[in-house]
């Protein structure tokens, strides 16, 4: 019967691991799922149970009385031998439970919680030395025993008595079994002899000396652990209640972390010592030439093996220990830092924004402005250093944050003073580049009055050298050299042009920005800018006068500065001031009238020739979006004919009136009054194309290799959409421009002109009329045919409040409805005013005019008026913007039922219908009226929108609440007066009431005028003009997008 060899003792569970018991007994590591011990608790290392030694049992273990050899049952129980041969065979209880708790110490735990087995050899003992032995085991073994098997003893007498034996030995005594063998081979077929040692017949080679040897070295090595334990737990407990105490500065951290460095050190050197003497007493046991025979060595290679790992377990929570507390205090000390330079970085960076507000950046001249520009990026150097450092420190503290916090108290500031810091050196930097900026302005406007300076002395020169001549006395060929040089000086200082100190430059908008000094040299250089100019343009008239060109006509092309010329024949030495003026600004309107026709006409011949016909031509084919082919009379609509009409007809008649003097303004008008018709039948095929052409476009991306290919090719920065605006924009402007020709022409000789007056009506019929041919192509959902309610009279937003007598909920509808109202001969169509991409107006009620009622005033408000059916079964309450529009309204609405009341008794008032029909001609609007009583462009309507708009309705009921008990109506927001945009690209201004930008300029929306012009100021400039909406992007919307 055979039995498998022993096992050895498992380190991780080793008896002394776990509870502490034994002489070698080591520091416990923690076990894995228990929850994290102490640091205390993880390094104490166990005392020997009862406080017993090797050197405490030492006389009882020469005794010999029980030894361990190692051995083990084929279970695993350890074996404690009881031999009979030169052992002491009697040992006092106290003795006794002495030695059997050393011995039972030396096992592991779990071999421990197994139990013992004990070979009790008598066989040269008596019997009752047997009973003796089991006796004190059942009362003092402080281990479970399994089994006890007693080798009976041998003599011939106790032969005899051991047929009586069941009676000396009752095991109804005992807690165990007793199991008695009568020979050797009896034991060894129960456990296996190589198991046993020599005595017993057995294989293992036992020294009992050599044994009790190395439990000596075992104790010695035991004692140093607990030894390293002790002193690992004293310097825990020391440190940790410095934490209570420790220093508050860099410095004084850096001491501490140091000393208890230097501690730490020496003890982790104790604990390499004891690792180092554990080794050596490995080798030791482990000596070359052992036999594999001395199990008893083997127990003694498991307990040091033991504290060996519980050493270095003890090592590994010692150095996580010392890890997290270095690194505490070295996160401590970062800061500590942290704060330090915060408040010195703070004061500094806060020092430098106070001198940069302060550093002054006005002077008297170019020089003065430059020496300040010197000193002011000298302290940009210093400030940019400090800002470096500060961002250094921001990084530092971003660190501390995104790192593991050994710290909690005052991180959680570390965060909202790293945001603070980079808000001041962000501030700090703005106020470096507004005072930068400033400077610039201002060596620009110390440049401005050095160059007006220059001229104006330049013009004294020449006027000085050129007195006043005549007829017989200059020639025309002297005449013409002399025209030519005065004009060259005059376009030389176009520039300086400034009415009044604040047109001079911007600066000059804010007196804070400017010195006393400044603001009287620029108005000295602008009152002595007019005069040099007077006298020059005085003198260029009397040279024309003298010999004045033959033919008109053989200059078809004028330039601006003729044109001005043409138009002051009239004001000589004799005129007033004021009339020569007038003549200026007049020959100054002429000349934007025709650069800007110019300009738009060259303009539509580019998107013709780079995006119309290149949709035509072959060689894109590949390109063209499928969408676009055979299409482009849908996306471009009648451009070319438009193009045609403005090269070939317009663009000559201008070109040919501005050349007749004192008869330009007038041609001009009867131009325009002539070409009424053609204008209106050409851009209002172009303008109800629009919606079809935005539909198509919408579904090309503008990021097509076609756009991008044309778009390139021309050198535009904006793409298509803004190009086609062109002709609406252009259609608004000519009313402002007859409107200031009108004007200068009033002024100059005291009394509008018949001309004029008439031309301007005509223009705002046109716009209105094509406004209001937009307007109806845009009505969704109408069941009839528009055409059959007889022409559109007018048309606008209100606020609506409606009740019928059907209606049980009129009660409850206190809210108004918004409604744009189309006012026809025979009806009003009441609709919904939808804003997407582009406005529509779903249609929601339909009221004849021939059922109609109307209450002139409601409530004493001038803003409201009621129609209503008969006997009032359906009341509409309808609030306008303004007081005008309702008075408008209610007047034109009045003429249609008096007709209609005059048709029912067969009269007719021809005088009252031709004086409304000149009426009718009156609600249109100069974008540049703050205040329009006609049609404006709809605050709600997105940029995009413009495109597809002359003028509607401004919108002023947006304090009211839309909703309604079928829908509610929602007002866009895109567009509001007041918000910032931001160029997207380069703009250059045509006439005077426009305003030049760069692209990335920021302007300030102050007025939405017709047609997508925008009345706004350039920030940079602080410049005011009209621009179009299609160069500007909201600047939430461009700073999200880079």
């Amino acid at each position: 019967m055979t039995e498998p060899p022993a096992r050895s003792p498992s380190p991780s569970a080793s008896h002394e691991g776990e509870g502490g018991v034994g002489p070698e007994g080591a520091a416990p590591a923690p076990a894995a799922p228990a929850p994290a011990p102490t640091l205390a608790e993880a390094l104490a290392l166990g005392a020997p149970v009862g406080g017993l030694t090797v050197q405490d049992v030492a006389s009882l273990l020469r005794t010999q009385f029980a030894v361990m050899t190692g051995g083990r049952t084929r279970d695993g129980q350890p074996i404690v031998t009881f031999p009979g041969a030169g052992a002491q065979a009697v040992l006092s209880d106290d003795d006794f439970q002495r030695l059997s708790l050393y011995l039972t110490s030396v096992p592991s735990m779990h071999e421990v919680d197994a139990g013992f087995v004990l070979v009790v050899d008598r066989r040269r003992d008596r019997w009752s030395s047997v009973k003796a032995v089991l006796l004190q085991v059942s009362a003092a073994f402080p281990g479970l025993v399994h089994v006890v098997y007693v080798l009976r003893p041998s003599g011939l007498l106790q032969k005899a008595i051991s047929e009586v034996s069941s009676k000396l030995l009752p095991r109804d005594e005992f807690k165990f079994p007793v199991v008695v063998c009568s020979s050797l081979e009896e034991l060894h077929a129960i456990l296996d002899r190589r198991e046993l040692s020599a005595d017993l017949g057995g294989d293992i080679a036992y020294s009992h000396e050599e044994w009790i040897a190395q439990r000596v070295a075992l104790d010695k090595f035991s004692r140093t652990t607990r030894e390293v334990s002790a002193s690992l737990d004293s310097f825990t407990r020391e440190v940790s209640a410095q934490a209570n105490t420790e220093p508050d500065t860099v410095e004084g951290l850096s001491a501490q972390l140091h000393a208890q460095g230097q501690q730490y050190l020496e003890l982790k050197e104790g604990i390499l010592d004891a690792a180092r003497c554990g080794e050596l007493l490995l080798r030791d046991i482990r000596r070359p030439g052992a036999s594999p025979k001395e199990r008893a060595s083997l127990d003694s290679v498991t307990s040091v093996e033991r504290l060996l790992v519980q050493l270095e377990e003890t090592e590994r929570t010692f150095d996580d220990f010392w890890q997290q507390h270095s690194a505490r205090l070295k996160q401590l000390m970062e800061l500590y830092a942290f704060e330090r330079g915060l408040v010195e970085l703070s004061g500094r960076l806060a020092q430098h924004a106070a001198a940069v507000s302060d550093a002054p950046h006005a002077a008297e001249s170019v020089e003065a402005v430059d020496l300040l520009a010197a000193r002011l990026a000298a302290l940009r150097e210093r400030c940019t250093a400090d800002v470096e450092r500060a961002e250094d420190l921001i990084r530092t503290g971003q660190q501390l944050v995104a790192a593991r916090h050994y710290v909690l108290r005052g991180l959680e500031q570390v965060a909202p003073a790293c945001e603070d810091l980079q808000e001041r050196c962000v501030e700090l930097a703005r106020l470096l580049e507004d005072k930068e900026a400033l400077l610039q302005q201002y060596r620009a406007l110390q440049e401005r009055l050095k160059h007006a300076a220059d001229w104006c002395t330049g013009g004294a020169e020449l006027l000085a050298l050129h007195p006043p001549l005549d007829r017989a006395s200059c020639p025309p060929e002297r005449a013409d050299h002399l025209a030519e040089q005065l004009e060259t000086f005059l376009g030389n200082g176009r520039d300086l042009q400034a009415a009044t100190p604040k047109d001079f430059h911007p600066l000059m908008l804010d007196h804070k920005l400017t010195t006393t000094e400044t603001r009287a040299a620029v108005a000295q250089s602008v009152q002595r800018l007019a005069e040099v100019r007077s006298l020059v343009e005085k003198q260029l008239l009397q040279l024309r006068r003298l010999h004045p060109p033959a033919s008109p006509a053989a200059s078809p092309s004028p330039s601006p500065d003729l044109i001005i010329k043409a138009t002051s024949n009239g004001s000589g030495p004799g005129r007033p001031k004021s009339m020569c003026e007038s003549d200026s600004k007049q020959g100054h309107v002429l000349s934007e009238l025709v650069t800007t026709e110019q300009a738009y006409v060259s303009e539509l011949g580019a998107i013709i020739r780079g995006y119309k016909h290149e949709l035509e031509n072959d060689k894109y084919q590949t390109m063209i979006p499928v969408q676009l082919q055979g299409k482009s009379n849908i996306l471009f609509g009648n451009l070319e004919e438009i193009h045609a009409f403005h090269a070939n007809v317009l663009l000559p008649e201008l070109q040919g009136c501005v050349l007749q003097g004192d008869a330009a303004a007038e041609l001009v008008a009867l131009c325009f009054t002539q070409c009424r018709e053609q204008l209106f039948q050409l851009y209002s095929a172009y303008c109800q194309n629009i919606p079809r052409s935005e539909a198509l476009r919408d579904s090309v991306p503008e990021a097509s290799l076609f756009f991008q290919a044309c778009q390139m090719k021309l050198g535009h920065k904006l793409p298509l959409a803004a190009y086609l605006l062109k002709p609406v924009q252009r259609i608004t402007k000519y009313q402002l421009l007859l409107k200031d020709l009108a004007g200068s022409v009033h002024a100059a000789c005291g009394a509008p002109s018949e001309a004029l007056t008439a031309a301007l009506d005509c223009m705002l019929v046109v716009l209105k009329c094509v406004n209001d041919s937009m307007h109806q192509v845009a009505i969704t959902g109408f069941w009839g045919d528009l055409s059959e309610l007889g022409p559109l009279l007018l048309q606008g937003s209100f606020s609506v409040w409606s009740e019928s007598k059907k209606d049980r909920l009129r009660e409850l509808r206190l809210k108004p409805m918004q409604r744009h109202i189309f006012f026809y001969q025979k009806a009003l169509l009441f609709c919904k005013k939808i804003v997407n991409n582009k406005a529509t107006y779903h249609f929601k009620r339909y009221l004849k005019m021939s059922q109609v009622g109307l209450t002139e005033s409601v409530k004493g408000d001038p803003k409201k008026f009621e129609v209503w059916l008969q006997g009032r079964q359906e009341v509409h309450t309808i609030q306008a913007a303004t007081a005008e529009q309702t008075q408008q309204w209610v007047s034109e609405i009045k003429r249609v039922l008096l007709e209609q009341l005059r048709e029912l008794k067969g009269e007719k008032i021809r005088q009252y219908s031709l004086v409304q029909q000149n009426s009718v001609a009156k609600p249109l609007l100069d974008p540049r009226d703050p205040h329009p009583a006609g049609l404006g462009l709809n605050k709600g309507r997105s940029m995009s929108s413009a495109s597809t708009c002359v003028s509607e309705e401004e919108d002023q009921s947006s304090e009211y609440s839309v909703s309604e008990d079928e829908d509610a109506d929602t007002l866009s927001e895109h567009t509001c007066e007041g918000g910032r945009y931001v160029s997207l690209a380069d703009y250059s201004a045509i006439g005077r009431s426009e305003v030049s930008m760069a692209e990335g300029d920021v302007v300030e929306l102050l007025k939405v005028g017709c047609a997508g012009w925008w009345f706004v100021k350039v920030q940079s400039s602080q410049r005011e003009g009209w621009v179009p909406a299609a160069f500007l992007e909201h600047y939430g919307k461009k700073a999200c997008a880079k």
